[in-house]
């Protein structure tokens, strides 16, 4: 159905939906039942456009699929097409509570576009290419961090003396490689005075040292813009209710962004020795009956909030409040 004719009112709140590829974008608009797959390149994704603005599509549906969506989502907000980036598991359930179990890239992308039509979704301007460039950097030193971990268990456990030599000089490397990271990050960081100013506003919170402050800066850009419950569901440290009838089942955490909930935890696991305001709301925690990492969690969401309110109020933390907050 890729040439057909459409009249204006099939063309009235067409949705579309994009599965994205290395190699391929595969469309699919809805109502007009229209496809189309393009190679994932410039000249593929300027035919794309072409396609969609013809339709008059009105709001358009990408899976967060790590590097290869990003050209797309922002060669389409260049052109005024209102484009969303949704979760891929949040997507599958929708596909299976529909009724659709098979997977292909084309029904994949029928599939976004009905997810389009009928569910709600954040549509919210697109991450810098400064901060893109700076979370693959933060992902970079992340994986050497779990490397390095796993390298260090091994040499707790190794008996030969040329093993131990062996892991220690490649432990040392990654020691080398992720202060690489970390000062390129800084570089960036320094070289863009908003970006400075965010820094100094996060390190100036007791426990938030400068790889915290990297992680959140790079990782969570719309810290200062979301309220108290919506940064703490980003930043996946919002509590889950699990009742049913009777029973009252634990709250728990899930979803949202793991490097920032991973770092967050250290930074807790810090502030409830070293923050006056965290180590007293810490100790009644634990007096009132809660679990130790129950305790750290709940300290991880207010350090969030707070560093979100702080941002949004351009100011430095304080040992004392000022009356106007």
């Amino acid at each position: 159905m890729q040439g057909k004719e459409v009249s204006e009112q099939e063309t009235r709140n067409c949705t579309a939906g994009i599965d994205v590829s290395k190699s391929w974008l595969d469309a699919h608009v809805l109502p007009v039942a229209q496809s189309l797959r393009v190679a994932n390149t410039t000249a593929g994704l300027r035919q794309l456009k072409r396609w969609l603005l013809r339709l008059k599509v009105e709001r358009v549906v990408v899976e967060a699929t790590g590097k290869w969506h990003r050209q797309a989502v922002r060669s389409l907000r260049a052109s005024a097409i209102t484009i969303g980036v949704v979760d891929p598991y949040r997507v599958r359930m929708f596909a299976k509570a529909q009724g659709i179990v098979a997977k292909t890239d084309r029904l994949d992308a029928k599939v976004l576009a009905m997810f389009a039509a009928v569910m709600s979704f954040d549509i919210r301007q697109g991450v810098p290419q400064a901060l893109e460039a700076m979370q693959e950097l933060v992902t970079a030193r992340a994986g050497a961090v779990d490397e390095q971990v796993a390298l260090k268990n091994q040499r707790s456990a190794a008996e030969q003396p040329f093993l131990k030599r062996q892991l220690e000089r490649r432990i040392h490397q990654l020691d080398t490689h992720i202060q690489a990271i970390e000062k390129e990050c800084l570089r960036q960081i320094k070289a863009d005075p908003a970006l400075a100013r965010r820094f100094a506003i996060l390190t100036s919170v007791p426990s938030f040292g400068p790889v915290v402050a990297i992680t959140l800066i790079a990782c969570l850009g719309e810290l200062g813009s979301l309220s108290d419950k919506q940064v703490a569901a980003l930043g996946g440290l919002a509590p889950v209710a699990d009742d049913s009838g009777q029973r009252i089942g634990p709250r728990v955490i899930w979803g949202g962004r793991a490097t920032v909930r991973r770092i967050l935890y250290l930074a807790a696991v810090s502030a409830k020795s070293c923050n006056n305001d965290m180590k007293p709301f810490y100790q009644r925690l634990i007096a009132n009956g809660k679990k130790p990492k129950q305790a750290l969690i709940a300290v991880a969401r207010k350090l969030l909030v707070l560093a979100n309110l702080l941002i949004a109020k351009d100011r430095l933390w304080m040992q004392s409040a000022p009356k106007s907050a």
